[in-house]
């Protein structure tokens, strides 16, 4: 079972069973109190996206600059500034709403073998138990594979739920492959 964490600097908020992308630019370096590193994740935004790396599944942190300065979105064209992680307290964790993950926190997500809520569009094609899954162009869904032939690198998991058509969340065994 692998639950990673990963850091929202791009201004927009992440909810829980959004599929994400390693960012191309890692606009700031930021690592944990135990030295581990947090990568950049941005929405999913194209078709069998080899860059995937999970699902959202919840807020862990907020994200504190070295300088003691307010954390200020990141453009994707800003240089790397090193950040440190500030864990919040218990209290703080408990007056917001862990299911989005808004700019300036750290999330955690789902990378592989555990169940999840995704995000799907069925629209593109319908989704049935068993179907593989990969990156969409809708922002943060995922869809069926259509085409195995493009989907190495690039599958999120295994539906274990169904959509006949529309968006939506449904459970999937997280396997990225």
């Amino acid at each position: 079972m692998n639950i990673t964490q990963f850091a929202n600097v791009f201004g927009e908020t992440l909810e829980q069973g959004d599929v994400v992308v390693i960012a191309k630019k890692q606009a700031s370096l930021f690592s944990s109190p135990d030295g581990a590193l947090v990568p950049e994740v941005d929405f999913t935004e194209n078709s069998y996206d080899t860059s995937v790396c999970g699902i959202v599944c919840e807020v862990k942190v907020s994200l504190k600059p070295e300088k003691e300065k307010a954390a200020k979105p990141a453009s994707r064209s800003s240089k790397a500034v090193a950040a440190q992680i500030e864990v919040a307290s218990l209290e703080e964790l408990a007056a917001v709403d862990r299911s989005k993950v808004a700019s300036g926190q750290i999330g955690l997500m789902v990378t592989s073998g555990v169940f999840a809520h995704c995000k799907v569009d069925a629209d593109i094609a319908p989704i049935n138990i068993g179907d593989l899954l990969t990156t969409s162009p809708t922002k943060g869904h995922a869809q069926k594979v259509l085409d195995p032939s493009k989907a190495a690198g690039s599958i999120i998991g295994k539906a274990l739920g169904s959509l006949k058509n529309g968006k939506g969340k449904i459970p999937i065994m997280v396997m990225l492959q």
